[in-house]
């Protein structure tokens, strides 16, 4: 059963909102999360694993400083079999002009805000990577990032949460949001309604559709995001890598998890209703990359719709086509392991914003925003949740997270996403 009553209402369990449930039982609150489905079992445990400071929008930077320090310290106080994390560091090598600006203007940036990042000559990325093929023009590296197991890093936290005292209900999808007199009143679930002194949207791609039942419009696009993990090889590298072809995170057992490059294949953009509605804020997106946008309706449009149904969403498919490209990309990476076989593949469903970045809000009163993380919530996560404890619980985050409000889409504040979508 539900309460009737408690401090905080969460709607979404995974890692942002078990995080920051973690944070607000800590400072002594009441808190109830509610997730549709099972805790974690959606986007939180699909992410790729990456856990970096580098290649970030400068907006996101303070907050991937603070979450690399709280991902050690969650493995610190769990156990390494508990969150799978670790600092192998995290290498972005460059092949072309184009990719050399990039990496120099990521590193310029990161050097800014005092990150230990470096750039590689190709002789230096050699001596570091030798089993890597190819003409590189150079590489830049950040040791201190690492990357991370999703499923069983976002289980601790939630196990975590409820150690504390917050209270999690599966299958208990809220169906809106109820205000009083413009603020606040807690939220609607098929048992009735929960009283709350505060609520927080962090259920990813279904936050749009809540906060558009209270007057709210959040431009989010659905992504889906095809990974694949190999079988295993013999280990011989714990660096991971964001090439311009293929992403890859090694695994202790030998298998490598593999995802998108920097360029040349995004996600399929899946249109959903809320596609129509946030259409205009899109458009500079879908023409800068329309060569590369794959768009599909279907089944992702009717699992929108059903976003308040309880049980967990319809498993989204992958596309093999991309897994393909990915592992032809990885096998010309690191040619002495053959013709290396794909053991499975999945896919996730990520809640993108036009400028890549997410939105974080208290928009009405009583009413929070953590969502639009744009393949970032995972990383991010631990930082996220302190963050958003301390304004829920303090009446004001630590960090300044004024460029994620949610009006900077309304004031013409935003800057074109850095890469291809």
């Amino acid at each position: 059963m539900t309460p009737s009553s408690v401090d905080v209402a969460i709607v979404g369990a995974g890692i942002t909102g078990t995080a920051t449930a973690l944070a607000l039982a800590e400072a002594g609150l009441r808190v109830a999360v509610f997730e549709r489905g099972r805790p974690g079992a959606e986007q939180s445990s699909r992410a790729w694993g990456f856990v970096r400071q580098q290649g970030r929008h400068p907006a996101e930077l303070p907050l991937a400083a603070e979450a690399n320090a709280l991902w050690r310290e969650l493995t610190a106080k769990h156990g390494a079999a508990a969150t799978g994390f670790q600092t192998g560091g995290i290498l972005t090598p460059g092949a072309t002009d184009a990719d050399e600006a990039m990496i120099d203007g990521a590193h310029r940036q990161a050097t800014g805000f005092g990150l230990r990042t470096r750039l590689l000559p190709p002789a230096a990325l050699r001596a570091l990577l030798p089993q890597l093929a190819g003409q590189w023009r150079g590489a830049l590296l950040t040791e201190g990032d690492g990357y991370a197991e999703p499923a069983l890093a976002s289980a601790t936290i939630a196990a975590a949460a409820q150690a504390a005292g917050v209270e999690i209900h599966a299958d208990m999808p809220v169906r809106s949001v109820s205000l009083a007199q413009g603020a606040v009143e807690g939220v609607v679930t098929a048992q009735g309604l929960v009283r709350a002194g505060a609520v927080l949207l962090a259920n990813g791609v279904g936050a749009a559709g809540l906060a558009r039942g209270v007057g709210l419009a959040m431009p989010v696009q659905v992504v889906r995001s095809t990974v694949g993990r190999t079988v295993a090889a013999a280990p011989f590298t714990q660096l991971a890598m964001w090439g311009p072809k293929v992403a890859y995170r090694p695994r202790p057992d030998g298998r490598f998890v593999i995802g998108n490059g920097y360029r040349g294949v995004g996600g399929d953009y899946d249109i959903t209703p809320n596609s129509f509605r946030q259409l205009r804020h899109f458009l500079p997106a879908y023409r800068r990359n329309w060569r590369l946008l794959r768009l599909t309706l279907g089944r992702e449009f009717m699992a929108q719709l059903r976003a308040t149904s309880p049980g967990a969403a319809p498993e989204p498919p992958f596309n093999r086509r991309k897994i393909a490209h990915n592992l032809a990309a990885f096998r010309a990476l690191f040619p002495h392991l053959g013709e290396i076989g794909l053991e499975t593949a999945w896919a996730g469903r990520i809640d993108l914003t036009p400028d890549v970045i997410p939105i974080m809000d208290n928009p009405l009163p009583g009413l929070f925003i953590a969502a639009g993380f744009s393949g970032h919530g995972f990383a991010l996560g631990p930082s996220v949740g302190r963050q958003m404890g301390a304004w829920i619980a303090q009446g004001r985050p630590a960090l300044d997270l004024s460029p994620f409000r949610l009006s900077r889409f309304t004031d013409g504040n935003t800057a074109p996403a850095p890469h291809a979508l």
